[in-house]
């Protein structure tokens, strides 16, 4: 489905569309590296880690399956921070479900939400962590073919071919 997908590639993706699926977060950024303080509500993006995934693309690929987490990061200052940042994680977690990120590769299957509290730099905040997977694909596709790849194909049957027949073509493969 990829044609060597890069961890920075990925990590850019879904910083992206956190940023413009979710206008109520004021920053999103990867990995939590906390020196002054946050503009929240906020959200931090990591991959924690990666697996084989069970099925292989058979091109010369790896596919491997991403254990990705966001942190959702919101002040205590208001009287119910508590629900609040339980809306956000949830509220991101519908986001996340099913989300391609715009790249061609599986959609994110949402695994969990759960109060996190293994960022000390983040003792000051409510902070909830999403967890989802995502299977990409790695490295160079060894069949990938040469040149342009057509994005349309269609059919004629003889006797009506040619270009003056066009018109009676059936398209066989859709629009990319």
């Amino acid at each position: 489905m990829s044609d060597g997908i890069h961890l920075t590639t990925y990590h850019n993706a879904v910083k992206t569309w956190l940023d413009e699926q979710l206008p109520w977060l004021k920053v999103v950024d990867c990995y939590p590296e906390v020196k002054k303080t946050l503009q929240t509500p906020c959200a931090f993006f990591a991959v924690s880690d990666w697996d084989r995934a069970d099925s292989q693309p058979m091109n010369g690929q790896l596919c491997v399956t991403l254990n990705c987490e966001i942190l959702a990061v919101l002040g205590m200052a208001d009287a119910q921070y508590q629900l609040e940042v339980r809306n956000a994680a949830m509220a991101i977690g519908l986001k996340i479900e099913g989300s391609r990120f715009g790249m061609p590769i599986k959609p994110a299957v949402f695994v969990s939400a759960e109060p996190d509290a293994f960022q000390p730099e983040l003792d000051e905040y409510a902070v909830w962590s999403i967890r989802f997977n995502q299977d990409i694909e790695v490295g160079e596709d060894a069949f990938k073919p040469e040149g342009l790849t057509p994005t349309q194909v269609v059919v004629g049957y003889s006797p009506d071919i040619g270009k003056q027949n066009h018109d009676k073509y059936e398209q066989v493969i859709p629009d990319v």
